[in-house]
């Protein structure tokens, strides 16, 4: 019998394979198919002594990010060789064509293979352990029009879970609000199941489909559940739900609004005087999308309108979709003007009709102010009369010693009320000279001198009273405000506060 010396075919197995694996100096490791959305890694191995790899951003409209880099050092023979690992990642959305990398390598240029990754079409997972599950609560809905999506995922209890990794559904065409999501635990069953809940909105007409969601449930593996390991080994298995198709229709011409709504308007007065305000307030409410409602803008001719944003409310009411919008304006005219009703239309889905909502309008009348006319009269005062009324003065006769201390005293008494009045001149000069004070002077709303003075907060305390009361401060008030604010400011620049921001 032929004694066999393993030594001996060890060698020749290495002479024949070893020149092969030398050769393979570039390989593409990249997966064969994947699912939409998932993270695609791939890997380039180079092997060499002198390596430059490709500058790789994207590969067929896709965006690849590198996720690191390995090398490793081979000595055969006394020949040093380098094996150089880079790494990608990259999110499928369809089948992916790979091209011909370009790497050189020992001065020479080394192509990859070019490659196909295929996009599998994803199935429901249908498993005793868990279940993931997407619902609406209808299929045939119009655009602008609220769908309660539910994604409900149920595993059982006894499942040893490491981590459930779930990202938010990509909604394409939707305008998206999540509400609270919910977990529940029934001890008469097997399984606990969680929610969660979204309120989606078609922004489009047509047949949409919505795509499967995925959860990656991360496991302890069986039999690790202790030991000397320093982390338990661990698998993740991703979860598919089934999909959804609904069929958005679209809404009639010159309408956004779906639901059921109602307008209302209210003044603060419907008599004003000359450059006095009116306040005008707008209320819009109801069910239904009044997320798309466009702002409200009024224009009357003549008149001068100061627009306040728009305050939105929004809530669920019977489980359905609405909220409130509401809107204040502030009116100045210096003639009689009307406030126009203000129309606004929506789709009635009960009806399924076009419906106009409007407000009534204001007939407002402004009081013209009157100038008081001053006329200059010819004194009537007969010239015995004024004759009689010098008679009765007496002429008192003075000595020179007394002219001369009236001199002296008269003259002092001057020279002090030239001194007290250039230094009240200096006083009043350096503060009126102050930016802000200019400014201050010349904001001609509350608004704009809110604004201005904002940057002043915490200085004083009396000054933030004043300054946030501005807000709320109407035309007709904003003279009082105004005198009030400028008054505050120089007692505090008086106080040396230094107020040159």
């Amino acid at each position: 019998m032929t004694k066999i010396n393993l030594g001996k075919i060890a060698y020749i197995i290495s002479i024949l394979i070893l020149p092969l694996i030398l050769n393979a100096k570039v390989i593409l490791q990249a997966p064969d198919t994947f699912y939409k959305n998932d993270v695609i890694n791939f890997k380039i191995i180079v092997t060499g002594t002198d390596i430059k790899m490709p500058d790789i951003k994207s590969i067929d409209g896709n965006v690849v990010q590198s996720t690191g880099t390995s090398r490793h050092t081979t000595i055969i023979n006394g020949t040093r060789t380098y094996q150089f690992v880079q790494a990608y990642a990259m999110i499928g959305k369809k089948d992916i064509k790979m091209p011909s990398f370009d790497i050189l390598v020992d001065k020479k240029v080394i192509k990859t293979k070019a490659k196909i990754i295929k996009m599998l079409k994803v199935q429901k997972t249908k498993s005793d352990l868990y279940d993931l599950k997407i619902s609406v609560d209808k299929k045939d809905v119009y655009v602008g029009e609220a769908i309660e999506f539910v994604l409900k995922f149920r595993y059982k209890k006894d499942l040893d879970i490491v981590n459930l990794d779930y990202q938010k559904p990509s909604f394409e065409n939707f305008w998206v609000k999540e509400l609270k999501p919910q977990q529940s635990q029934n001890n008469y069953t097997q399984y606990t199941e969680q929610e969660i809940k979204y309120l989606l909105f078609p922004q489009k007409a047509g047949n949409i489909k919505l795509d499967p969601v995925k959860i990656g449930v991360t496991t302890m593996q069986n039999g690790y559940k202790g030991g000397f390991y320093l982390s338990s080994p661990t698998q993740t298995t991703p979860v598919y739900s089934n999909e959804l198709h609904l069929n958005v229709k679209p809404l009639p011409n010159d309408t956004s609004l779906i639901g059921d709504f109602k307008i209302d308007a209210t003044v603060d007065k419907s008599v004003v005087d000359e450059g006095d305000a009116i306040s005008y307030k707008l209320y819009i409410e109801g069910r239904g999308n009044i997320d798309d409602l466009d702002e409200v803008n009024i224009e009357i001719a003549n008149t001068t309108i100061y627009d306040n944003p728009s305050k939105k409310e929004y809530n669920l009411k019977n489980n359905i979709y609405g909220g409130k919008y509401s809107k204040i304006y502030s009116i100045v005219a210096t003639e009689n003007f009307t406030i126009p009703s203000i129309k606004i239309k929506y789709f009635d889905k009960k009806t399924a009709s076009v419906k106009t909502i409007k407000t009534k309008a204001y007939k407002i009348k402004v009081n013209k102010k009157t100038i008081k006319e001053n006329k200059l009269e010819v004194s009537t005062i007969e010239k015995d009369e004024v004759s009689n009324s010098i008679q009765k003065f007496e002429v008192i006769q003075t000595t020179d010693n007394e002219k001369i201390i009236f001199f002296f005293v008269g003259l002092l008494c001057g020279m002090m009320l030239i001194g007290i009045y250039f230094l009240y001149k200096l006083k009043v000069t350096k503060n009126e000279d102050i930016p802000l004070l200019i400014s201050a002077k010349k904001a001609d709303t509350p608004n704009e001198l809110f604004k201005l003075l904002l940057v002043y907060i915490n200085i004083d305390e009396e000054l933030d009273k004043i300054i946030y009361k501005l807000e709320k401060t109407s035309l007709s008030e904003y003279k009082t405000e105004k005198k009030t604010i400028i008054k505050k400011i120089k007692e505090l620049i008086t106080k040396g506060v230094k107020l040159d921001r």
